[in-house]
């Protein structure tokens, strides 16, 4: 390596104590022969640099120097100047040697600068080029070729090159949006015809390669500030000895469509997407049966077998700031392998070999721990059974002593909501075995609380419609809204055991055991409205957890869709059949609030008196409308004007209406 000068020491455009130690000689490397004209202009202050610190410059062009093996003593410090073609000929000649480079980008297809964090500013890369002494980095390469930012197997939209180019090159902040937005469409385009590629990666020193399928992988080298790279959220050195990989290996197209979106809008950090595995390994070979596309540094290619390299710390070479805190190598560091989704399972590849199917599917361990579960939680035994009694007695004391706390409590305790799980999964996957052991269980839960409901509405001497019990009188489809999402939320949890604490959320937003226990206070006070209103609360929550929650294990790929829409039919069916009711329930519901909405302080002027509503209370029985409310007048009113109020108002509600008031005098 070249010593420095004790000229070059004390120069420097500051001339202060923290100035940047230069060589004393250096080889300048020009690319071509002249005619360039940025590669001249850069050639002249690369001259005058030198002139003003007392380098001593050797001049050579670029291609004759690279076609003859350089002399032994040429400078061990060489300054390249153009285009990225002839300064990765430079890393090649100097990888290894006891060389030193600093690089000038000059010409169009520069892209060295942002790779290698060199200075915007000319003076400022004048100095960082001849600077002592420099940074050893790894030398990546992919089948032999030298890669300056990153290499690309497969299609890798939006953390390749090509993307980024393409978004980037927009002048406005609205156009990059669109063109974003325009490359997020031309990839979901082509998501139901995507092809993974089975492939063969050798990781490191793993002895046997994992036989995996990919849509593709991203190598990074330098280009740390790309969307691979920020999407790692992870400190990248170029020191290390490791090459870092991203690989996109979807199990099927929602998850796919997961990382387009996060791609798209250019997140960052951790979590990775599920579709994204990281390595982080001293080499990498991926072999294929068939030939792969790949691209290093945007240039495209073909093979088989792609083998990826690295020499560590093999260049020495005058970088930016950005490198000088990089991790070096760690002899006894072992590889990082971040490969939890990545599809090995050979009944995995089988799924998607041929094409990504829309959900990802369950594997056969994950059948097995989840049918296991399943069947468990619907057995009928001595837990079950008690529980059940303990939650109708509990719901039924709530209910009567119109106490939400007691309530929820009895909510928390009950057990049916297992069963009406297991009964999901039963229909869609058309086990009829599971099937009777789920309808079994849940026939003898609603048995059971029905029962003791009763019970002890017979036993307690108080027949008063509290609000807690008229609130669960009237269902409608916003209560099959919450019986739905209540039962994605309870398969989602017994197929998730990480989650499986949320259930006793589940079990109070859905809301099982209160109208079964109204129902059998129904019974107990032998009232037919009472049993009808709340029986179909129920049958609401149990046929809406059921649909829900086959859908639910559905899209979570415990069954193929074609094979188990078939399975979705009978609860489909059902809530069809269920809505019918809620819907005309809420139509009512929606009539009354609007009817209130109306009434409330309206002021009507009959036969010379004012008449004014106040806190009017609507229901419906069947065609006639019932209205509670105070009225204000001011001076006596008579029947006659109370007629006309009513008939006016059921003009107005374009129905019968029944007026039930209180008069209030008003005096001013």
């Amino acid at each position: 390596m070249a010593e420095p000068s004790e000229s070059a020491r004390g120069a420097s455009p500051t001339d202060d104590d923290d100035a940047p130690v230069l060589v004393d000689t250096a080889l300048l490397i020009i690319q071509g022969e002249g005619g360039d004209a940025a590669v001249e202009a850069e050639c002249e202050r690369a001259r005058a640099f030198a002139a003003e610190h007392g380098i001593a410059l050797q001049e050579v062009a670029a291609r004759a120097f690279f076609d003859s093996e350089p002399p032994e003593d040429a400078p061990r410090h060489w300054i390249v100047i153009g285009e990225d073609r002839v300064l990765m000929r430079a890393m090649d000649a100097a990888e290894g040697r006891e060389v030193g480079l600093g690089l000038l980008p000059a010409g169009k297809l520069t892209r060295t600068r942002g790779f290698y964090d060199l200075p915007a500013d000319g003076d400022a890369r004048l100095a960082l080029a001849f600077r002592a002494p420099e940074l050893a980095l790894d030398v990546l390469r992919c089948n032999g070729e030298l890669v300056l930012g990153q290499a690309a197997v497969g299609d890798v939209p939006f953390l390749d090159r090509r993307g980024q180019a393409l978004v980037h090159v927009q002048e406005r902040l609205w156009q990059r949006w669109a063109m974003a937005a325009s490359l997020f469409w031309t990839a979901c385009r082509r998501l139901f015809v995507i092809t993974p590629s089975v492939i063969r990666m050798h990781l490191g020193r793993e002895e046997k390669p994992r036989r995996t399928a990919i849509t593709g992988i991203v190598l990074l080298e330098n280009d740390v500030d790309s969307a691979a790279g920020r999407m790692l959220g992870e400190a990248l050195s170029a020191r290390d000895g490791r090459v870092t990989a991203l690989v996109l290996a979807p199990t099927s197209v929602v998850r796919y469509l997961g990382f387009l979106l996060r791609a798209a809008v250019g997140r960052s950090g951790p979590p990775l997407p599920r579709a994204l595995s990281y390595v982080r390994t001293e080499g990498l070979v991926i072999e294929s049966d068939v030939e792969l596309d790949y691209r290093v540094d945007g240039m495209r290619h073909r093979a088989s077998r792609i083998e990826v390299t690295v020499n560590p710390q093999a260049l020495r070479m005058n970088v930016g700031a950005r490198f000088d805190g990089m991790a070096g190598i760690d002899e006894n560091g072992k590889d990082t392998l971040k490969l939890g989704d990545l599809p090995e399972n050979e009944s995995r590849l089988a799924l998607i070999r041929k094409r990504l199917p829309l959900f990802t599917h369950a594997l056969e361990e994950d059948f097995k721990d989840l049918f296991l579960l399943l069947k468990d939680s619907a057995r009928i035994g001595p837990d079950y059974l008690t529980l059940s009694v303990l939650s109708a007695l509990i719901g039924t004391l709530g209910l009567l002593l119109d106490s939400a706390a007691v309530i929820i409590g009895a909510m928390v305790l009950a057990p049916l909501m297992a069963p009406i799980i297991c009964l999901s999964m039963a229909a869609l996957r058309r086990d009829f075995g599971l099937l009777r052991q789920s309808a079994t269980a849940i026939g003898v839960g609603v048995g059971l609380s029905l029962a003791v409901s009763a019970l002890v509405a017979l036993l307690v001497p108080m027949r008063m419609l509290t609000p807690e019990i008229a609130a669960r009188l009237a269902p409608s489809l916003i209560d099959l809204g919450v019986a739905v999402f209540s039962g994605v939320a309870g398969a989602y949890a017994y197929a998730r055991e990480s989650i499986m604490k949320s259930l006793p959320g589940v079990a109070i937003a859905v809301a099982l055991v209160p109208p079964l226990a109204v129902a059998g206070i129904g019974v107990g006070w032998w009232d037919g409205g009472i049993v009808l209103g709340a029986g179909l609360l129920f049958l609401t929550n149990l046929v809406g957890i059921a649909l829900a929650g086959a859908a639910t294990f559905m899209v979570l790929g415990y069954g193929p869709v074609k094979r188990t829409t078939h399975g979705l039919l009978y609860p489909a069916a059902a809530a069809v059949l269920v809505a019918i009711p809620l819907a005309l329930s809420y139509a009512r519901m929606h009539f009354v609030w609007q009817a209130e909405r109306q009434l409330a302080h309206s002021v009507y002027r009959i036969d010379g008196q004012t008449l004014e509503l106040a806190r009017p209370m609507v229901s419906v029985d069947g065609g006639l409308v019932r209205i509670r409310a105070d009225v204000y007048v001011d001076g006596a009113a008579t029947d006659a004007d109370f007629a006309a109020l009513r008939d006016r108002i059921a003009r107005e509600l374009d129905r019968d209406v029944e007026l039930d008031i209180t008069v209030r005098a008003r005096y001013r």
